[in-house]
Formats: structure tokens, C-alpha cells, sequence
């Protein structure tokens, strides 16, 4: 259901513009390597969103406490970077639990106090911010796009831009739980970008399977190429792995790895990873301690794949993230 009453907005007046052709990619700033990664490969990089800061109860309190804290710092070595390199630079603040999402987007109080929070967020050295609120339910699809739309017209008057992460769908009615909260139209409307994570058909906690498989990104790429503010949406492609355990044939927990880390599981087993026809990804099953296991993940050419795609409905690429990916895609002409 398309949210009524929202009207759109123009990107913030005076602000950096996003780069049109160069790429997007979150730092995740716990991880020394991803920042070498950046300043690697940064001459293909013009957006880049370091993990800082996220939403936490204080006190440990109950999730029923009143207020929410923002955890994190920035990084200074990376903020003056991107700004040594004129990187738009866009901390993301991520709320992942969704008894507290739900909070802040339908709390009168805490709502306002996040909007203070986050516009505060923004300043300084910074382009403006990166929102991730995730696993809240379809029932607040209007209330985010409401925030939204008052966090993009406080940080606009502020000169700053906003970036939403939404969960990837292929179309409407929206097939996947998960992806309930966010209406695309809506936040596209008074968002400077929509980063759009076209990933997760498999994850952790579901059975094994591709992270990614390209009908179902090229699905998500014709989706969004047709909103009415089509410029805005960058295609995010996943770079990492998953090993499932699979004893007596139920998944369990899979764990994420890193390209290099899948490749140096593969070769100690002898594993010969295969690429999945159908899907576009790599993939082998091998047995530890009696038990069986299936690993998925990307590559350079999956990856390649999956910007060609974004660049054929005319999307802009984001990656998550960097540090953690085959080395071999930088040297791509298409990077």
C-alpha cells in the first residue's frame, strides 16, 4: 500500500552530489581491513557509508525503557580520508531490533528525540547519513515513510543529504516478510538515495541457498528502475559468503565468511567449488567432524555480474562491504 499524503522532495540545496558513476560501499568500521580496502581501491569509490552508529537500551534496560541511546564513535582517520579524497561520506546509524524500531518510529517522545539525535549525527565533516532500520513489520510501512520524511526535511535544512537501506523486493504485493516495512515509492520520494539490499533470499538463519541469485536481483533492478524516482535507487550487491551446517539434513546457523576465508576452507578440503548455473553463484558441500556442510557465495565475476545488471536498468552500485570481497574485481575495466 502506497503511503498517501507524502510529497517530494528535492536534494538537500548546496549539498555534495552522489557521484553518478562511481561506486557506493559501506566501511564497516570494527574492521581495520576494510578501511586498507578503501584507501586500496578508492579511486573507484565516490560514496562511502562507515558503520558508527546504532541504536542501544541504555543502562541495559528493558527494551520497554523510555529512551535509546546512540553506541559508536566515528573514526577519525577515516572521516579525514573521505575528506582528503572528497568522498561523500555518510555515517550510517542502524536500529536492528524491531520492538525498538517500532518504538522509535510510534513513540511521540523517543521519536522525536531520534530525529534530534540523527540530524546531530549528520554534522560536521559529513555529506549527511545513512538510516538502516530493519526487522520491524509491515505495520509501521507508514510510520517510517513519516519519519523519513521528517528526518530528510530537517537534515535538508541542514544541508545534508539522507540515504534509507530497504530490503529488496521484485515487485508489489511484497513477497517477503522482511521487507514489509519499507514502501519504495514513499521514502523515494523524500530520500536523496534509497540503497536497496538485493540480497538475502538465503541468510543465516534459513536454509542453505544463493545469497543473491541474479533473477531475483534482475527482478529487484526492473522494480525499482520503474518508481517514479528511479535516479535515486542504488543496487546493493553482497560480497561475502555463507557455510551452513546441514547435519541429518536440517540447516543450522550458517556462518559468514570472507572470500579469502572461503577459499582457504576450499582449499584445505580439496574442495572444488562450482558456479550454480542458475543462480550465477559459486558453491561446494563439504563433511567436518562427521558432519555436512554447503557453502554459497560470491566472486569477482558474480559480483561483475551483478553491477552489469544494475548498469543495464541504469542504477547506480553499492557494495557490502568493503575488506571482505575478491580482490580480483578491482581489476575489472567495469570497476
Amino acid at each position: 500500500m502506497v503511503c498517501m499524503g507524502l510529497t517530494a522532495l528535492a536534494p538537500a540545496a548546496g549539498a555534495q552530489q552522489a557521484p553518478t558513476t562511481s561506486l557506493q560501499a559501506f566501511l564497516l568500521a570494527s574492521s581495520p581491513d576494510s578501511f586498507a580496502d578503501l584507501q586500496a581501491h578508492v579511486g573507484a569509490i565516490g560514496t562511502v557509508y562507515p558503520t558508527y552508529f546504532e541504536c542501544a537500551v541504555p543502562d541495559g534496560s528493558l527494551p520497554g525503557a523510555p529512551n535509546l541511546e546512540v553506541e559508536g564513535a566515528p573514526n577519525p582517520q577515516v572521516d579525514a580520508y573521505a575528506a582528503a579524497h572528497q568522498l561523500l561520506e555518510m555515517p550510517r546509524y542502524t536500529c536492528q531490533d524491531g520492538v525498538l524500531v517500532h518504538r522509535i518510529l510510534t513513540q511521540p517522545a523517543l521519536r522525536a528525540r531520534t530525529l534530534a539525535q540523527l540530524v546531530a549525527l549528520a554534522a560536521g565533516p559529513y555529506a549527511g547519513l545513512n538510516l538502516d532500520l530493519e526487522n520491524d513489520g509491515p505495520a509501521d510501512r507508514g510510520a517510517l515513510s513519516l519519519f523519513v520524511r521528517a528526518l530528510a526535511r530537517r537534515l535538508h535544512a541542514e544541508r545534508r543529504r539522507l540515504a534509507v537501506d530497504v530490503v529488496g523486493v521484485p515487485g508489489e504485493p511484497v513477497p517477503r516478510p522482511a521487507a514489509g516495512l519499507y514502501n519504495d515509492r514513499a521514502l523515494s520520494a523524500n530520500a536523496d538515495t534509497v540503497f536497496v539490499m538485493a540480497w538475502g533470499a538465503h541468510w543465516e538463519g534459513s536454509a542453505p541457498g544463493p545469497i543473491a541469485p541474479l533473477p531475483y536481483v534482475r527482478g529487484v533492478a526492473r522494480f525499482v528502475s520503474s518508481l517514479p524516482y528511479a535516479r535515486r535507487f542504488v543496487l546493493g550487491v553482497p560480497m561475502y559468503g555463507l557455510d551452513w551446517p546441514t547435519p541429518s539434513g536440517r540447516p543450522h546457523r550458517a556462518t559468514a565468511l570472507q572470500y579469502a576465508g572461503v577459499i582457504a576452507l576450499a582449499q584445505s578440503l580439496g574442495a572444488t567449488p562450482v558456479r550454480d548455473p542458475r543462480s550465477g553463484e559459486m558453491t561446494f558441500a563439504y563433511t567436518r567432524a562427521g558432519a555436512p556442510h554447503r557453502v554459497w557465495y560470491l566472486d569477482a565475476r558474480a559480483i561483475l555480474d551483478r553491477i552489469a545488471l544494475a548498469r543495464r536498468y541504469g542504477l547506480p552500485v553499492g557494495l557490502w562491504r568493503l575488506g571482505e570481497e575478491d580482490q580480483a574485481l578491482w581489476s575489472s575495466p567495469e570497476v
